[in-house]
């Protein structure tokens, strides 16, 4: 067992507020893992080059709806969605679902709370979603849900009646402008890990400066 001390504050200007934890090594190694698998995404040809997400949304009176998005590759997207799959599963010990809800419940803390709840938003519905909705026959784009239609019927899963539905979205929307939708809330996923993964460093490096004490010295 090791208890953990941190200092955290929502944005520069708040005032830092001290908080502590007590993790066991098998919850070390599980954030290490975590962070390991992080890591895996930042090394991907779509991190690297920069990831696309959506620009910009213009829509006029007798067109069509246009988003704009840099364009990608289907195998950058295999690769981004392979090395996500440990953390965007939720069954997985590393998924991002499980690793901030034990963050939650280890630092006492509602300003921590607020600040993985938000992350939890992002990850979950995408970013845009704070801002503004687009709905398709009642059914919103910008939402967990859609991103799991296309998971489950086009990518991870072979869902035949899902993947109906998904082609249904894309006669609908164009397939270039589901392909943007579907990168940006991709995008909004990284970037909630990205944030998580920052808290999570901080406690590796609390961990990782702890003396190392010989066996014979605790007799």
């Amino acid at each position: 067992m090791l208890e953990l001390r941190l200092g955290l504050h929502a944005e520069i200007d708040d005032p830092v507020e001290a908080v502590s934890a007590i993790f066991d090594d098998f919850e070390i190694d599980l954030i290490r893992r975590f962070s390991a698998f992080v890591d895996r995404v930042r090394e991907t040809e779509l991190l690297r080059r920069g990831m696309p997400a959506i620009t910009n949304i213009a829509w006029k009176a007798g067109e069509e709806m246009k988003w704009t998005c840099p364009p990608y590759k289907n195998g950058e997207l295999h690769e981004l969605l392979h090395v996500l799959r440990p953390l965007i599963l939720s069954r997985e010990g590393t998924s991002f679902e499980r690793i901030t809800g034990m963050l939650g419940k280890k630092f006492d803390s509602e300003k921590f709370r607020g600040h993985l709840k938000l992350q939890r938003t992002i990850f979950e519905d995408g970013e845009l979603k704070l801002y503004m909705q687009i709905s398709l026959n009642d059914q919103p784009l910008l939402d967990d849900a859609t991103l799991k239609l296309w998971l489950n019927g086009e990518q991870y899963h072979t869902d035949d009646e899902k993947a109906a539905t998904w082609k249904e979205i894309e006669k609908a929307l164009t397939i270039e402008n589901t392909r943007a939708l579907v990168i940006t809330q991709l995008q909004a996923k990284v970037k909630a890990l990205f944030n998580v993964q920052y808290i999570v460093n901080l406690i590796l490096e609390k961990v990782d400066a702890q003396p190392i004490i010989p066996p014979d010295a605790a007799r």
